[in-house]
Formats: structure tokens, C-alpha cells, sequence
């Protein structure tokens, strides 16, 4: 019998099929973008604590690798399967981009501002030597709070944007290098399709993430706030943040870090294009 929602069928093969079918490829979606997250994240850190931070050393990079990557990669995990199911399930009521950038947005404000703010943190507490304490459920809470309105543009139009336009980029680029042969190619070599969903994920999400460069920042801006347990603007630092990251940066608010960004991004969209974590759409929770 075939599978759709899980409330329509057999829970235990429904569950089994999952398993094989889908959560491999959020997990390994999840685990590289967080290992890639990780990475990239800790320099921006240190280019907006405002001298706070010297640079990066070695030892500092692999303790904070060591610390933050596996929790950054099981919640990237946990985010894509739960974004995935928000995607599908809109589906059947707006538009598929919309649904695309609304799941991202919502989904990935939650799990990114986690991830990001306990970065900061983390970041923090080892530079000054603070001994690190558990997270309770309220901290977590906490975590989300700053910067959340420019998080939830970030991530809707960059990873939402991104994996909406990667389609659109695709067939611009296959019509483009098509050899009338039915394939495609350049200079007489031949181009498989996994190289275009990667090249046009990458592309699409290169410039999203260009245009959503000034939100990151400010979000960056709003986790350090915290960190520095500042009062004014507290708890979200939404005009807190936009106004200190223009005082500090300037207009590079609009350009900073973009490269170590737009390795994440781009990445991240052309990977997500490649696993298909939205293989057998039909089978969703809901």
C-alpha cells in the first residue's frame, strides 16, 4: 500500500520508511551545513565584538569546533526535517515558494537564532574563562529572543530565496548549455545533473545571500548585545541592534563578512538542491 500521512497509515512501516528515506538525507544536509556553519560563523564573531575578541587561534578554533559542531549539526538536522514537513504541509494551501520561504523563515529563526546566539556565547565564555554551565530549557528560550525579526528575514529570503530561485537558475542555465542532444555541456564536455542543481544552488544562493548580507550582521550585532547582557533594547535589541551595527560598520554593514557567508549559504541551498530533502513529498506527518 502506498504511504502518504502518517495518520492515514501504518505507523511502524511509515516510520521505516522515513528512516531510510528521508532522515539520511536531512542528516547529512544538517551535519555539513553545520560543520560549514560552525567554520564560517567564528571569524564574523570576532569581526563585529568591536576589538572584544582578538584573532582566532588554532587551539581557540578546534575547541570551539569541538564544542559547538555537534550540537550545530543535530539541530540543522532537526531543523530541515521540521521544515520539510512545514513546506510539504503548506503545499496544499499556498503557492510552493511561499511555502518555501515562509518554512525557512519560521522554522529556520528558531534553530538559527539558537545556534547562533549559543555561538556567541560560547565564544565569549571561553575568551573571558567563564566556566560553562548547562543550558536550562529557559535559556534556550532566551537564546531565541535576540535579533529574532532580523533572523526571520535573513533566513526567509536568503536559504528560502535561494531554494525557491535554484529551480528558475537551473532551466535558465540548462536552456543555455543544452548540446541538442538531449544533454547538456560545455566545450564539449558533458555536464550531469547533479553538477546543475549544484551550480544553480550555488549561484541563486550566492546572491541571496548578498541582499540579505545587512540582516545577518545585525543579527550577529543583536547576539553580541546579549552576550554583553545590555539592558537597553533587551530583550530582541531589534532597533538596539540595526543601530549600533550601522554606528560600528558603517556601510559595510551591507558587504562584512559576505564571504565566509556566502560559502555557507550558497553551499547550503546547492546541497539541499542535491539531497532533495523534499524527495517523496507525499510522505509527510500531516
Amino acid at each position: 500500500m502506498a504511504l502518504g500521512r502518517l495518520c492515514n497509515s501504518d505507523p511502524m512501516h511509515w516510520w521505516g520508511t522515513w528512516a531510510t528515506e528521508v532522515l539520511p538525507r536531512t542528516a547529512v544536509a544538517g551535519s555539513v551545513i553545520g560543520f560549514i556553519l560552525v567554520n564560517t560563523t567564528m571569524p564574523q564573531v570576532v569581526k563585529t565584538s568591536d576589538g572584544k575578541m582578538p584573532k582566532l587561534t588554532r587551539p581557540m578554533w578546534m575547541n570551539m569546533c569541538f564544542r559547538i559542531t555537534p550540537v550545530a549539526g543535530g539541530l540543522k538536522t532537526a531543523q530541515y526535517a521540521v521544515m520539510r514537513e512545514m513546506k510539504l504541509s503548506l503545499d496544499q494551501v499556498c503557492h510552493p515558494g511561499l511555502s518555501t520561504m515562509l518554512s525557512f523563515g519560521v522554522v529556520g529563526t528558531l534553530f538559527q537564532s539558537v545556534i547562533y546566539n549559543t555561538l556567541i556565547s560560547e565564544m565569549y565564555k571561553v575568551y573571558t574563562g567563564q566556566v560553562k554551565e548547562q543550558p536550562s530549557l529557559k535559556d534556550l528560550v532566551r537564546g531565541v529572543k535576540p535579533g529574532i525579526i532580523w533572523c526571520f528575514g535573513r533566513e526567509c529570503f536568503s536559504m528560502g530565496g535561494g531554494l525557491y530561485l535554484g529551480p528558475f537558475v537551473k532551466s535558465r542555465i540548462a536552456a543555455s548549455l543544452a548540446d541538442g542532444k538531449g544533454g547538456h555541456s560545455i566545450a564539449g564536455q558533458q555536464i550531469s545533473e547533479g553538477v546543475l542543481r549544484f551550480g544553480s544552488g550555488f549561484l541563486s544562493g550566492a546572491c541571496t545571500a548578498l541582499g540579505t548580507q545587512w540582516m545577518h550582521n545585525v543579527s550577529l550585532m543583536a547576539g553580541r548585545l546579549a552576550a554583553h547582557g545590555q539592558v537597553e533594547g533587551a530583550p530582541y535589541y531589534t532597533a538596539a541592534a540595526c543601530s549600533t551595527a550601522y554606528k560600528e560598520l558603517g556601510m559595510s554593514l551591507f558587504w562584512l563578512n559576505y564571504p565566509q557567508r556566502m560559502c555557507l549559504i550558497a553551499g547550503a541551498v546547492a546541497l539541499l538542491n542535491m539531497v532533495d530533502i523534499f524527495h517523496k513529498p507525499e510522505l509527510r506527518m500531516l
